[in-house]
């Protein structure tokens, strides 16, 4: 055999293997590219669902062949009945059940790059720390893309297990001043801004920090491209009851469109904002999360 041949077939095993051991997830979620395209699910609403299962983040609808279990890896179901069609959505793990999964008589899992991994499995884990420095039920995409030598690989090796999402009571404590870190949310996308020298002191040109900041971005010159430079963790989202708290009267109007929730500051005629509208989005509207079923 060749020298490049060699080259070729050990670089096809190694994405070859890569995809084989990818969690479930990662096949049909992109954080950068989401657009709402699949449902996201509460473990609430999962969980008293006859039928529905989660397979490593994937809900599925088996009806009555659904197993017992409301949580499996891919190789505790039949892989013949996890067709497409069968989806509901993906399995929303707000950051504040992220931080129950520290491994403190509890499951190892972190979240990166918007998908939450569950790393009990792993010896380097043990009791949720990773070599001193790291520290599971937290999103530690920084951590894993910009400062680890293996970056996401070795994370990928293990099985997915949900969306990590943030609610606006959760969003709000990332200001820069509750916590040192700083997240911000464009397009439904929370990204990590406490890295970005251009967002230190909890607030950006006067805006604060920790909440939704889509036509802000929009309307100041070059900070569309900003975005590329901070890192997107998870997705912004809303139910009935709390969309309610954005009427526009103490903040930004909003409604739920569908499993959309969309900014309706321009052109709201007609519009009872902070809650469910029935009808079609209109054009000026500009979306801003999604909702959690």
């Amino acid at each position: 055999m060749s020298k490049y041949r060699l080259i070729f077939v050990l670089l096809s095993l190694a994405i070859f293997t890569s995809f084989q051991f990818a969690g479930h997830l990662d096949k049909f979620f992109d954080i950068q590219r989401f657009k709402g395209e699949y449902k996201i699910i509460s473990s609430e609403t999962l969980q008293k669902t006859s039928g529905w299962i989660s397979v490593e983040g994937v809900v599925y609808n088996l009806g009555t062949s659904a197993p017992a279990k409301k949580f499996v890896t891919l190789s505790e179901v039949d892989p013949k009945l996890l067709s497409n069609d069968k989806i509901v959505g993906f399995l929303g793990v707000t950051i504040s059940e992220l931080s129950k999964y520290n491994g403190k008589n509890a499951p190892v899992m972190v979240a990166v790059n918007g998908i939450v991994y569950n790393l009990s499995a792993s010896k380097s884990w043990a009791g949720g720390t990773h070599k001193n420095q790291h520290v599971a039920g937290q999103d530690l995409t920084y951590d894993i893309l910009k400062l680890s030598p293996h970056g996401i690989s070795k994370i990928k090796s293990f099985p997915s297990y949900g969306v990590l999402v943030f609610t606006p009571d959760e969003l709000i404590k990332y200001d820069g001043k509750q916590q040192k870190k700083i997240y911000v949310s464009v397009y439904g996308i929370v990204y990590d801004a406490t890295q970005s020298r251009k967002f230190t002191g909890g607030e950006h040109y006067g805006h604060d920090m920790g909440v939704d900041l889509t036509s802000e971005i929009l309307s100041l010159q070059g900070h569309v491209n900003l975005l590329s430079k901070l890192y997107p963790i998870g997705l912004y989202v809303f139910n009935d009851k709390t969309i309610s708290r954005f009427n526009g009267k103490d903040g930004k109007p909003f409604v739920i469109v569908d499993d959309l929730v969309y900014d309706v500051s321009k052109n709201a005629q007609g519009i009872k904002t902070g809650t469910v509208y029935n009808g079609q989005p209109r054009k000026e509207w500009l979306i801003v999360g999604f909702r959690m079923n």
